[in-house]
């Protein structure tokens, strides 16, 4: 007896209108890898920063949020629909300042020429003032920068990247200098960076 929907018998492990056939699942519970992911686990890589990606002692992948659009409903109950906004976390970068505080200034140089601190002749776009002359004047892409944070494996092989997009500098901490200190442990800096958007890309043809 064929079931009601056409079932004539040449779908191999058929069990019936509405009941899941275990022997086609495409996602198996039997994971591929029972290794865990470790916070150690990881390579930075900013364009514009090579002395801070050198010495990145963490970063964060950023949380994402998808808020929902909601709808009036006379009952006093909104109903929550797909289609809000995203809302993306900041990057935030902690590294060791080097002792000629070179990858700080990175940072530091890379805020101070994207907006107008002190001067405007020290943006990238500097006007001088009363004319309409460009000295050195910088394209909209001098001020941001990609990244790419590459996810590795226990054998430390790239897993995944999560390529930044159009990212940019929004604070830098500062560095607390003490007098009193006996041991000389390094300095750690924090820089925070917006962004755009970041995807995630996975390598399948790394083991």
């Amino acid at each position: 007896m064929a079931y009601k929907g056409g079932y004539t018998g040449e779908k191999v492990g058929y069990t019936g209108p509405g009941i899941p056939d275990i022997t086609r699942v495409s996602n198996p519970r039997q994971p591929d890898t029972n290794n865990y992911l470790s916070s150690n686990y990881f390579k930075l890589e900013i364009t514009r920063l090579p002395l801070v990606t050198y010495h990145c002692q963490s970063a964060n992948l950023p949380s994402l949020t998808l808020t929902p659009a909601e709808q009036g409903n006379p009952t006093g109950t909104n109903i929550k629909w797909i289609g809000g906004r995203y809302m993306w976390e900041d990057f935030t970068v902690s590294f060791v300042v080097d002792e000629d505080m070179k990858n700080w200034i990175e940072v530091f140089e890379w805020m101070e020429d994207i907006a107008i601190m002190t001067d405007v002749k020290n943006t990238m776009n500097n006007v001088y003032p009363n004319t309409t002359k460009r000295q050195n004047s910088g394209q909209l892409d001098d001020y941001f920068s990609n990244a790419q944070l590459i996810i590795t494996n226990s054998s430390y092989k790239p897993k995944l990247i999560a390529s930044i997009t159009d990212m940019f500098p929004t604070s830098l901490s500062g560095i607390q200098f003490n007098s009193t200190n006996t041991d000389n442990e390094p300095v750690i800096a924090t820089a925070t960076f917006a962004y755009t958007y970041y995807t995630i890309n996975r390598l399948t043809n790394n083991a």
